[in-house]
């Protein structure tokens, strides 16, 4: 049995799923420094950054941009790991992208040419890292039962470095002890599958659709928990389909899904999507109610609805509408069923989000939490007698998820929780593990899930 083979199953590191051309590396990960720095020091999220200078080098081919975001997400998943490997770097030259790439790949440092200073000193910089990483393992492996309030110090060293979260997460989070941390964090780093959810609307259904998109050479395979979802297992140029150029297809995680699943819309409805952002619940709710009734997709940031717009066109959704006025959002109401997806920490993506660890503090999350009291309490203004309001967030974090529950039917007497199941004729979705009457996790760990981590609640509002 070799070393990777006797490891726990969550002790998983990661690795591109396809080969790299290394011939280049060196050059082009020693070009990335702001890249590197960014990392290290926050700033916008990684996805803009590197999209950023993806475009000011048009030079890099396929290749290059290939083995840049592996090395640059593996460092971003492992960066306290990395730092303390080259303790005497300073992000920026490109050496901490190298390290991650060589880790990350487990390739041979001998087939790198211009490696700084020879192949044999990145070999045992790799060996630095491989004892240090098992170090890790085993003070995990031997706490693993040991409750989360007032770990000890190397405990906490290495969660913060192992699981590359900060230690805050872990006593806001939701997990009662070391193991349960660990598990789901690990299960959070391995990264995402793209997914997609097929569009009832139009005229095919998920088998068939899976058919058009295996034909065109895309592998994908049902989704086990969405009904309406396909992961695709490898890396595909899905958005040049024509599968998914006709509109039957839309990128959507099966998290995001299975909260319009559990959102439980009806055929002839009025619904309101309130923080609606990009629209892809917006179009699953539509889709949902076959076409029927009327999906409102409102979101304070008007911006963020000219992709709404576009994808509710292409999907042939006519009962969604798209509108950036909050007066026009109460003339459209009352409405039978409100969904609020709040900002929130996005710490429940993880696996597709790497610097969501570490680009938050506490502090932020303190100012979300407000943020997501206001919101709750303006959407549930919107909201008929005897409708349902639901509110979701794809965060792991305490203060954003029970705490807003709790708070919410404090302040609103007149709301009370309600279960999947409660309606007439619809039976639960999901059997998942409760926070409370009505309010569910949806955790990384979940058996036969391919989605994000996320909460949802729903109330009703009493006649």
């Amino acid at each position: 049995m070799t070393r990777d083979e006797a490891r726990p199953a969550w002790a998983w590191w990661g690795g591109p799923e396809e080969e790299l051309t290394l011939r280049h590396a060196v050059r082009i990960l020693r070009t990335a420094g702001s890249l590197e720095e960014l990392v290290f020091s926050g700033g916008p999220p990684l996805d803009r950054a590197l999209r950023h200078h993806q475009t000011q080098n048009r030079k890099m081919g396929r290749s290059d941009r290939l083995l840049l975001g592996t090395a640059l997400y593996a460092l971003a998943r492992n960066r306290e790991l990395y730092r303390r490997a080259l303790p005497a770097a300073l992000p920026g030259d490109g050496e901490h992208l190298l390290l991650a790439l060589l880790d990350g790949y487990r390739g041979d440092p001998g087939k790198v040419p211009h490696l700084p200073e020879g192949p044999l000193r990145w070999v045992r910089l790799l060996e630095g890292v491989t004892a240090l990483r098992e170090t890790w393992v085993s003070t995990l492996t031997a706490a693993w039962k040991t409750p989360v309030g007032g770990l000890p110090s190397s405990v906490q060293d290495a969660l913060e470095g192992l699981l590359g979260i900060p230690l805050w997460w872990v006593e806001q989070g939701p997990w009662d002890r070391v193991g349960e941390v660990v598990k789901e964090c690990a299960r959070l780093k391995k990264p995402q599958r793209l997914i997609l959810r097929v569009q009832p609307a139009t005229a095919v259904a998920r088998d068939a659709a899976l058919r058009r998109l295996r034909a065109e050479g895309i592998a994908c395979r049902p989704t086990r928990r969405s009904p309406w979802g396909l992961v695709v297992a490898e890396r595909h140029n899905v958005l040049a389909s024509p599968t998914y150029r006709e509109g039957h297809v839309e990128v959507q995680d099966e998290g995001s899904q299975l909260v319009a699943c559990l959102c439980d819309p009806k055929p002839g409805e009025k619904v309101l999507d309130f923080c609606a952002g990009g629209g892809g619940k917006a179009l699953a709710l539509g889709a949902a109610m076959e076409g029927r009734g009327s999906v409102v997709a409102y979101d304070a940031d008007a911006r963020r609805l000219s992709d709404a717009r576009r994808r509710a066109r292409r999907a042939g959704l006519g009962n969604v509408r798209v509108v950036a006025d909050a007066g026009e959002v109460g003339r459209a109401g009352p409405y039978d069923l409100v969904l609020v997806d709040a900002p929130c920490s996005s710490s429940g993506t993880l696996r597709r989000n790497p610097d969501v660890a570490w680009r938050w503090s506490e502090e932020d999350v303190r100012r979300l939490g407000a943020l997501q009291a206001e919101i709750l309490d303006q959407a549930a203004a919107f909201l008929r007698p005897g409708g349902t309001l639901v509110y979701a967030t794809c965060s792991l974090l305490e203060p954003e998820n029970g705490a807003q529950v709790r708070g919410f039917l404090e302040r609103r007497p007149e709301f009370r929780p309600a279960p999947p199941g409660d309606r007439k004729g619809h039976a639960p979705l999901l059997d998942v593990p409760g926070a409370g009457e009505g309010a569910f996790r949806l955790p990384a760990t979940l058996p036969q899930y391919d989605g994000d981590a996320f909460f949802l609640a729903r109330f009703r509002r009493e006649g």
